[in-house]
């Protein structure tokens, strides 16, 4: 026996978090991308669902002074292919690509998947690495949180709450800084087994700026804080480089999998973070 499902479909976000209010326990759907499978496997109830698709002011992508805003409900495909995203942050137009099939990009959200927390998806490690900020309402109040500080908080778990919907993601841009992103997958456009996000500053032919994050692998995205250290001042040679993705993967928690030894996981840590510092560096303007 199937229970009914009691459906909604807000026109404004002030109207969605009232609903939620009202209904706790509802279900957001944006993408429905992840939803339908959480569903098939019996782990969430969709005795409520809250639709979040007829409000427009989700899916604004615009650029200004600095910063580029992406609004929760903009789509895989958006990001894969707008102009402003690919100009100021090509780096997340790649990883968007390689997420899943057309069909799949042109039906998930960011929102969804930052929401979603899955720790071998494409965004996290890209996010965590500009440090983006992630913005979300409740009926009541308003929330930041940067993707740094504790966002991904565990295995599937955002710090997001139950009362809160994601509205936008804020990502500083630096027009001085190179970007790269490597993914290692069972399958083309498959999840990762290692995803790697890098961006280089220099000046003077030094490095400023040296952030890496390394996806995949953990219960959340990892930042390689020893790495990143190593590398500034340095003039980023080959030598350089390697000896930071030596340092990558000894500092990078890997897990265990039933698929994929330890061992051959770490050491893939190191050749994608070689690989996205390259290209990086390769990158700077």
């Amino acid at each position: 026996m199937t229970s009914e499902t009691t459906y909604h479909r807000p026109d404004s976000l002030d109207q969605a978090c009232n609903l939620l209010l009202e209904n706790p326990e509802a279900i957001l759907l944006s993408g429905c991308q992840s939803l339908g499978l959480l569903s098939k496997e019996g782990i969430v109830s969709l005795d409520t669902i809250i639709d979040l698709n007829r409000i427009s002011e989700l899916r604004e992508i615009s650029y200004n002074e600095g910063s580029l805003h992406i609004g929760a409900l903009t789509t895989h495909r958006d990001i894969e292919t707008s102009q402003t995203i690919q100009t100021n942050l090509p780096i997340l137009s790649t990883a968007a690509k390689q997420i899943a099939d057309v069909q799949i990009r042109n039906a998930g959200t960011i929102g969804g998947a930052c929401a979603y927390a899955d720790p071998t998806a494409d965004y996290p490690p890209v996010l965590m690495a500009t440090n983006a900020t992630v913005h979300s309402v409740s009926a009541t109040d308003s929330f930041e949180y940067t993707t740094r500080d504790g966002f991904f908080v565990d295995y599937y778990q955002s710090a997001i709450g139950p009362e809160e919907i994601i509205t936008s993601l804020n990502i500083p841009i630096s027009k001085n800084a190179g970007y790269g992103f490597e993914k290692l997958a069972y399958r083309k456009n498959d999840r990762a087994i290692v995803n790697v996000a890098a961006i280089l500053e220099t000046k003077n032919g030094k490095c400023t700026r040296s952030d890496i994050c390394v996806a995949g692998v953990w219960d959340t995205p990892l930042i390689a804080n020893e790495a990143m250290e190593f590398l500034l001042g340095t003039q980023l040679t080959d030598d350089d480089l390697s000896q930071a993705s030596t340092i990558v993967q000894d500092e990078i928690l890997v897990c265990d999998d039933p698929l994929i030894s330890v061992e051959y996981r770490s050491a893939m840590v190191g050749v994608l973070s070689k690989k996205a510092l390259i290209m990086a560096r390769e990158d700077l303007p």
